[in-house]
């Protein structure tokens, strides 16, 4: 029985096509090939060697790498961010105070306007959390005369203030640090500080002169005196 022979030759040597399924081994590269038609390079195949040598030279799954290692690293970041920068879905950017600029913030949080009269209120464009001064408030039932401020609530406007005027309900004991106001005689100072038992009595000032107490009134006979 004959053998298979496979075309063979130096490394030098070997042609970069071969027909399909032709096997080339080159005998100074130990290297065998094998040929994928006129229009495609040829094949190499690998021993358990080569094979092992290629995983020897993989990086590990948990490597990492410095910045620096990483060509033109920082001009790729910078680059990202300034793609990034003051669009949708990016990054807020700050002005040269280190403030975040205006056209930045939702119209919600920074605007406001300033009308003429109720009709010119209900006729802006309102959002929720708009804020209108109406400078002439008095077509809302509710204001007497002048302005009003009103917020919108995503359907209505709802009035926060008025201008010219401030109804509130205010009782006497909700009032803070207010001043104490004798309510009746026996918290006076230097008085007595009970009315019991002092019946078809008068107030007067003592014969010290240092306090008023509580005498009975006088029931007998005065005597008119003689000429």
């Amino acid at each position: 029985m004959g053998k298979i022979q496979i075309k063979r030759g130096l490394t030098a040597n070997l042609p970069q096509k071969a027909a399909i399924a032709e096997l080339l081994y080159t005998t100074d590269g130990k290297k065998l090939f094998i040929g994928n038609g006129d229009n495609a390079d040829l094949t190499e195949f690998k021993n358990a060697n080569q094979i092992q040598e290629l995983l020897n030279g993989k990086a590990n799954s948990t490597h990492s790498h410095p910045s620096t290692d990483i060509d033109d690293f920082s001009s790729a970041v910078d680059n990202r961010i300034n793609l990034k920068m003051g669009v949708a879905n990016g990054l807020a950017t700050l002005d040269s105070n280190g403030k975040i600029p205006s056209i930045q913030i939702p119209t919600e949080f920074k605007e406001a306007a300033v009308v003429n009269n109720i009709s010119a209120r209900d006729a802006l464009d309102a959002f929720t959390g708009l804020h209108a001064l109406v400078i002439d408030a008095s077509a809302d039932s509710t204001v007497e005369t002048g302005g009003a401020e009103y917020v919108y609530n995503g359907t209505a406007w709802i009035k926060v203030s008025e201008l010219n005027d401030l109804d509130a309900v205010i009782t006497w004991d909700n009032v803070l640090n207010k001043p104490y106001f004798v309510q009746k005689i026996t918290d006076l100072t230097d008085t007595p500080s009970s009315l019991s038992g002092q019946g078809g009595k008068v107030l007067a000032v003592n014969s010290a002169g240092t306090a008023i107490e509580f005498i009975s009134v006088y029931t007998g006979d005065i005597d008119g005196g003689s000429f």
